[in-house]
């Protein structure tokens, strides 16, 4: 390892005590029971087997202090949350945003007020996934081994999202490989593929983007990608949502490989994110990798879906950069399945 890696490998370490924090996909410890890659306990501190945090824990004190003196330039703000009313037809069953107004005015005080109730799937619009959405499918465990027992039961609140909360919140470098628009300026007489298809994204396009773009990817990165999906949702009329994000469950997304895992991985992401239903391409076929299982159950790296980008973009073209400083606020639910992002952009 050299430049960024090893200094960022020499902060950790020197913080956890932990040697190989940053090791290659192929240098990872076995686990009991486990594939290899599986990261279990990997950044668990010294003397103990607990960790809620997985990638999370790259993100250090001093990799989000540079990465806020790098990258906080001109104080642009954009917002990545997408309305929680815009999927008007939320895919899997799931329930979709119930908002009620509820007067508080008092004639008799002559108070004069509102309150606000919420009710709403945590999966149907903007979301991070936790660690307690998808297990590894073969042994049916969770990060570190937890159960879907021990989930479903209320058991535990191990890999919670309010652990996040409790480290306080996300913050780092985040990169936008903004594929859809590489797609469209480098191959322009090539029709664009349907976002509500199973169209597969190969890593190597991505690492072809961050090129044409001119952005190197760092450790602790936070991976943004671009594919077309809010776009489309955005444009689209009521009759081609309802096909698209209802009748049907297959989405545009990363094409999942074992070298794309492995790539993934010895980047070092803290997190990854998209703009389509599922990060990777949906749904995962038979006999092949799954990136769910990956980089929840096994890695403990959060998958942000369904963020809306076409601003970000917008922005980054216009100051021709697209790294920028990131913070996210997940909800503070204990043992919490998911969380709406509330995700700010700043430049």
């Amino acid at each position: 390892m050299s430049g960024p890696i090893q200094r960022l490998k020499g902060i950790y370490d020197q913080l956890t005590g932990r040697p190989k924090a940053l090791c290659d996909f192929d240098e990872l410890p076995a686990v009991p029971g486990m594939p290899q890659g599986c990261a279990w306990r990997h950044y668990a501190p010294e003397g103990t087997e607990v960790d809620n945090l997985g990638r999370l824990n790259l993100l250090t004190p001093e990799v989000v202090r540079e990465a806020a003196r790098s990258e906080i330039q001109t104080g642009q703000r954009v917002q990545l949350d997408w309305s929680l009313a815009n999927v008007q037809f939320p895919g899997f069953k799931r329930k979709g945003l119930s908002h009620t107004v509820i007067s508080k005015a008092n004639p008799e005080t002559g108070w004069i007020g509102c309150d606000d109730e919420i009710h709403f799937n945590t999966q149907c619009g903007s979301q991070w996934d936790g660690f307690k959405h998808v297990a590894h499918r073969a042994t049916g465990n969770y990060y570190n081994g937890v159960t879907h027992e021990q989930i479903t039961s209320g058991s535990t609140t191990q890999n919670g999202i309010d652990s996040w909360v409790s480290a306080g919140g996300i913050a780092g470098r985040a990169v936008l490989l903004d594929w859809l628009r590489w797609r469209e300026l480098t191959q322009p007489h090539n029709p664009l593929p349907s976002p509500v298809t199973r169209y597969e994204i190969p890593h190597e396009e991505l690492i072809e983007v961050a090129k044409f773009q001119g952005v190197t990817l760092k450790p602790a990165d936070i991976l943004i990608v671009r594919s077309g999906f809010v776009r489309w949702h955005d444009g689209a009329g009521e009759k081609e949502r309802k096909e698209g994000t209802f009748e049907r469950a297959t989405y545009i997304g990363i094409k999942a490989t074992e070298e794309c895992v492995k790539w993934i991985w010895n980047n070092h992401f803290a997190a990854v994110a998209g703009d389509t239903v599922a990060f990777e391409a949906w749904p995962p076929l038979p006999g092949k990798p799954c990136l769910h299982e990956w980089l929840l159950a096994m890695w403990g790296s959060p998958i942000g879906e369904m963020w809306n980008l076409e601003g970000l973009s917008k922005v980054c073209e216009e100051h021709k950069r697209w790294s920028f400083f990131l913070t996210s606020a997940p909800l503070n639910v204990p043992g919490g399945v998911g969380s709406t992002p509330n995700v700010v952009a700043i430049f």
